[in-house]
């Protein structure tokens, strides 16, 4: 692989929790990197004194046992959204995801070893829709349920939880939801979701009213196929509606 020269902002890195909904549950995608090839990724030959004390004292890059967010720190020359981004491509091949920062994160001890500034983003996929790309700067990526999440390094599940509660507000308010679901899909896939999202029970008429009444969803005219149970409708959502509603907002107070 081409390696790339460039400065590291060491006190400053991007982290993205990137969520999935699979199997009527909430997954967040951790990943292991591949030590040696991570820190040529990162660091010309002048650097590698301040790299290498900066990833020798990670326990992910010194054990299988540690899972990390995807994330990497801020060349000097990069924005900030536009290397999150980045970051993305480049680790799982994934473009045009939606991605959305929560926030900064500088407890003064979160890295033990040296102080570090961290931003996060949030992205929403369907794990069904995408084919990841393995990059070589990863040893392995993998799919956990968020109720049920591995060793992790420093404060991750701290910025995971974080993350789902943005998550939870925005989704109430933006149809931000519709990026982790097929292109189309039934209406009880899509209820699934919220309450997999939001962590509770709603009522089934109440949400198909509130669903139907923004004119976002587009009947498909086509039903599931290959099920034991009456097939039931597939819906698509109004991408024109969708922006709209996606710039301006909505009330959807469940």
């Amino acid at each position: 692989m081409k390696i790339l020269k460039f400065v590291i902002l060491k006190s400053l890195s991007v982290d993205c929790v990137i969520f999935g909904f699979n199997n009527n549950k909430l997954e967040v995608l951790l990943w292991q990197a591949e030590p040696e090839l991570l820190k040529k990724f990162l660091a010309t030959k002048e650097e590698h004194e301040q790299i290498k004390d900066i990833f020798e004292k990670n326990p992910a890059l010194g054990s299988d046992n540690f899972w990390g967010l995807i994330g990497t720190h801020l060349p000097t020359e990069e924005d900030l959204d536009g290397y999150a981004k980045n970051i993305l491509q480049t680790t799982t091949g994934i473009n045009n995801v939606y991605l959305k920062q929560v926030q900064t994160f500088g407890a003064t001890k979160r890295v033990p070893h040296f102080r570090v500034l961290t931003v996060v983003y949030y992205a929403l996929i369907n794990p069904d829709y995408h084919d990841f790309k393995l990059s070589p700067l990863a040893k392995a990526v993998k799919w956990f349920d968020i109720e049920n999440l591995p060793e992790v390094i420093f404060d991750v599940k701290e910025i995971i939880q974080k993350s789902l509660v943005k998550l939870r507000e925005e989704v109430q308010y933006y149809p931000i939801g519709f990026h982790l679901l097929p292109d189309k899909f039934t209406l009880t896939q899509l209820q699934t979701l919220y309450e997999v999202i939001l962590d509770k029970k709603l009522d089934t008429r109440n949400f198909r009213k509130k669903i139907q009444n923004m004119g976002l969803l587009v009947d498909t005219n086509e039903k599931q196929t290959n099920v034991a149970h009456r097939a039931a409708k597939l819906y698509a959502f109004d991408v024109n509606i969708y922006n709209k509603l996606k710039e301006e907002g909505l009330n959807f107070r469940i």
